[in-house]
């Protein structure tokens, strides 16, 4: 099974165009996993991190499900706000 990418309900807030740019960049990041699919000790160091995307001036905090094998968004920072949603 492919890497796949989670953007959840919560994130509904985040404009369209926005999501569709983070989705397709995450979906890329997915592309690059997959080729490293043999080098689990950097796909193991991957599920125990938190990692940050900037899509226009929207910050993101995604993480690795190994088990899923996706890629989840956990957080999102709007512009100027720095609040999460």
């Amino acid at each position: 099974m492919g890497c796949s990418v989670h953007i959840g309900r919560e994130f509904l807030r985040v404009p369209a165009a926005i999501r569709k740019k983070l989705r397709a960049r995450l979906e890329r990041i997915c592309g690059v996993l997959e080729a490293l699919e043999t080098r689990n000790s950097l796909l193991d160091s991957l599920a125990q991190s938190s990692l940050a995307i900037s899509i226009d001036s929207w910050r993101f905090r995604y993480e690795f499900e190994p088990v899923r094998n996706r890629l989840v968004v956990v957080q999102a920072l709007p512009p100027e706000q720095g609040e999460s949603l």
